[in-house]
């Protein structure tokens, strides 16, 4: 059996509004669905402002970036690494034929271990390079439609006028 939203409903909708509830938290604690708390809440006049949300969104973008940065930061820390560990002396262990253990520096690595280390230099550029990619096409766009429309409208506010 369906419900109707009542007069009683649409007065507890207008108190939890003005309590500063959010549209979600209101449809949770009237058991209603968010579409119909946003369309009886249209009806009534009242909007949710949605500039909390927006500034937590363009906060935690902030955060991203600067973790993707620290990220990118810590594989060319990696790619150096590995060049360097690559071009660099290195200590062979084994076993003589009489059973001795042996040590013997040599002034690069074996073909293998230099392919190995050059083969990590290369993923860890590689995701490196990603990184950057994804923040140089994804800058700006965590604008609004509005936002990007008053922007290629006006120009980008960053360049000099002429």
């Amino acid at each position: 059996m369906s419900r109707t939203f009542s007069a009683e409903d649409e007065e507890r909708l207008r108190q939890l509004h003005a309590d500063g509830v959010s549209r979600n938290e209101i449809a949770q604690e009237m058991d209603w669905s968010v579409g119909t708390i946003t369309n009886h809440a249209q009806r009534l006049g009242l909007s949710f402002d949605r500039e909390a949300t927006r500034a937590a969104t363009e906060a935690r973008q902030v955060d991203l970036k600067d973790q993707r940065q620290q990220a990118q930061q810590r594989l060319m820390d990696f790619f150096n690494r590995q060049l360097d560990r690559a071009q660099s002396r290195y200590l062979v262990h084994g076993f003589s034929h009489t059973g001795e253990s042996v040590a013997e520096w040599l002034q690069e690595p074996p073909a293998r271990e230099t392919k190995d280390l050059t083969a990590a230099a290369t993923q860890a550029l590689d995701r490196a390079l990603k990184l950057a990619q994804f923040d140089a096409e994804h800058d700006g766009k965590h604008l609004s439609a509005i936002d990007r429309f008053l922007q290629g409208v006006m120009g980008d506010p960053t360049e000099p006028d002429e």
